[in-house]
């Protein structure tokens, strides 16, 4: 800051409280499906968790090289897995969160 020039505070609006204090809880930014494929590399990587609310005939892709049918998951409980991609789900709705570390 030059001299002369006056620093004001940002507001509570301003500062992004999750930026600077982190995440509570167990489970943050959720990632939803509903159809096609996501792939969880890039942009998209650190979901390690997932939710089947309707499995609509995907296919959960883990890390390391194995797959199962969405529909093998019971619907609605989280699973702490590391999914590397979801294929196939017309009218799916699953849920990927990031946790904790």
């Amino acid at each position: 800051m030059a001299r002369g020039q006056v620093y004001l505070a940002p507001s509570g609006s301003q500062i992004n409280q999750f930026e600077t204090q982190g995440f509570p809880g167990e489970y943050h930014s959720p990632l939803a499906y509903t159809s096609g494929q996501v792939d969880l590399t890039g942009s998209n990587y650190g979901y390690g968790a997932v939710m089947v609310v309707t499995h609509g005939s995907a296919t959960l892709h883990y890390a390391g090289g194995t797959s199962s049918l969405a529909s093998d998951l019971t619907a609605k409980d989280i699973y702490n897995l590391s999914v590397a991609k979801i294929t196939g789900g017309t009218g799916a709705k699953i849920y990927l969160f990031k946790r904790q570390q």
